[in-house]
């Protein structure tokens, strides 16, 4: 399967599920971030922003689109006649012409999964970077610098 915006923290919880699941993973990225996505220790990275590198996926079973638009139609061609995209920023145009199975994620509160999650997180199984940390007080800075980048992740701490 290969996960759009994979080093984004949705792409990374992605990632951190489907290896849990046994999945063979590629992640798919802007070439500019190539590199720091091999770290991540998946199968496989793409740069969905240049045509010849994914024109060299191999046949994709799923998609988890975590970016949407351009990134997740780059790849709809790679996906096998009845696979899946998971999408948590809606039904991808085109998918379902292809034959795709489009499933939509919304968030919703589950305490029991966000236990195991922060219990991964604690054991450093499940990474998410942060960049900088804020008090409470500074919610407006903090909000400032992560729209400054897409891949920026801030804490805001009391």
């Amino acid at each position: 399967m290969l996960v759009t915006g994979a080093l984004g923290a949705v792409g990374r919880s992605a990632i951190f599920a489907a290896r849990a699941r046994g999945a063979h993973i590629w992640a798919g990225v802007r070439k500019k971030q190539v590199e720091e996505a091999r770290k991540l220790g998946v199968d496989g990275v793409v740069a969905l922003d240049d045509p010849k590198d994914v024109a060299k996926l191999p046949t994709l079973d799923a998609v988890a689109d975590t970016v949407g638009g351009e990134a997740v139609a780059a790849v709809l061609g790679k996906v096998k006649h009845g696979g899946t995209v998971g999408s948590v920023v809606g039904e991808p145009k085109g998918a379902k012409e292809k034959g795709l199975v489009v499933r939509s994620f919304m968030a919703h509160p589950d305490a029991h999964r966000l236990s195991q999650l922060a219990e991964s997180a604690a054991k450093g199984d499940l990474v998410i970077p942060i960049s900088r940390t804020f008090k409470l007080d500074d919610a407006r800075e903090a909000q400032k610098v992560a729209e400054q980048s897409g891949v920026v992740k801030v804490l805001l701490v009391n």
